[in-house]
């Protein structure tokens, strides 16, 4: 199991400067875990999203679809962008609903 716990966290907020410090770690191609508020989610189809299941986690998923998904189960569209800029720089997602993040790596 990778380990998290030296990666920066964010909290999301729905706004311009959360999102530019996000798209600044991705860009960067550093990892980063984003927190996210109560009441997110997390229903993706693993097969859909390429995504291994482990236990309560979806690790390995593709970017693109999984952000989109999410962007859209939770009326979120900027995490379509995330979800974007990870796919541009080669990065994963894997989803944690236990803990209720996103992490985003390479």
């Amino acid at each position: 199991m990778r380990d998290y716990s030296s990666m920066p966290k964010l909290k999301w907020n729905n706004d311009k400067a959360t999102m530019a410090k996000i798209k600044t770690q991705i860009m960067r191609e550093e990892p980063v875990i984003l927190i996210m508020p109560e009441g997110f989610k997390y229903n993706v189809d693993a097969i859909a999203c390429d995504c291994t299941e482990r236990a309560e986690l979806l690790i390995e998923c593709k970017p693109d679809i999984a952000m989109s998904t999410l962007a859209e189960h939770n009326t979120m569209p900027m995490l379509r962008e995330v979800g974007e800029a990870a796919k541009a720089t080669g990065m994963r997602i894997d989803i944690d609903p236990e803990d209720s993040r996103l992490i985003i790596h390479d």
